[in-house]
């Protein structure tokens, strides 16, 4: 019997399997995209090419901290205060002071230090006549002078001393007073403000000079002036290692 219907079955399974095949496609994609990893194939940041990047050209300008070299010899002006070693050495070689006062009543320069010498740890001294020459004003062997023998000379006494001592005759005034001058062929430095003087008692001809750090007194050429009361004499000396 004829409805008007058409009741045979249409093509249903062709949608469906349509679906089916979709959802395997894109499942296959993303297991290819998981197991390939592509992203794995791209340059990481390296942290080695970060650190040996160049600087900014600022950084040229930085200032590096430097640590001084102790064996370096301290120059002038010295410090105020001393360290523990250079007070203990100084202390140590106070108590050899006491041989320079033989040539009390001479115009001469001498010194007083520890080691190295006969015995590296033993106190020792050393001592050298000078001429005095009449002196008004500044220092008269102390300048620059580059490529010239720093010593150009002058007597010389034992380098790495803890004091400088002085001697003069007898009957100089008492309370005779020290300047100095030193020099390394290229500086030029006063002792003002970095030495003090200390005139033994009852001895009238010899006074000592000390660093106020009590360090060692660096190798050069020193002009020392004596000055009492209205006459000043110069003597230069260089301190450098001898023998």
């Amino acid at each position: 019997m004829e409805t008007g219907y058409d009741l045979e079955p249409g093509p249903v399974g062709r949608t469906t399997h349509g679906g089916v095949w979709l959802v395997v496609i894109v499942a296959g994609v993303f297991l290819a995209v998981v197991l390939l990893k592509p992203w794995t194939a791209l340059p990481r940041p390296s942290t080695e090419t970060v650190i040996a990047s160049p600087a900014p050209a600022a950084s040229a300008f930085a200032v590096v901290p430097v640590r001084p070299d102790p064996r370096l010899v301290p120059t002038w002006p010295a410090e105020s205060l001393p360290s523990l070693l250079a007070d203990a050495t100084a202390a140590q070689a106070e108590g050899a002071l006491g041989r320079l006062t033989v040539h009390s009543g001479q115009w001469g320069v001498g010194n007083a230090g520890v080691g190295p010498r006969m015995l590296r740890d033993e106190p020792w001294t050393a001592w050298i006549a000078a001429v005095p020459e009449a002196v008004e004003g500044g220092a008269l062997h102390v300048t620059t002078r580059p490529g010239a023998s720093t010593c150009g000379g002058s007597p010389a006494i034992y380098d790495n001393p803890s004091l400088v001592a002085v001697t003069a005759p007898f009957d100089l005034v008492p309370d005779w007073r020290l300047t100095g001058w030193w020099t390394d062929g290229t500086r030029v430095a006063s002792l003002r403000g970095s030495v003090v003087q200390v005139s033994p008692a009852g001895n009238r001809g010899i006074s000592y000079l000390e660093r106020t750090d009590r360090a060692a007194w660096p190798p050069g050429r020193y002009e020392f002036h004596v000055s009492a009361g209205d006459r000043t004499v110069a003597l230069t000396v260089c301190i450098t290692r001898r023998g």
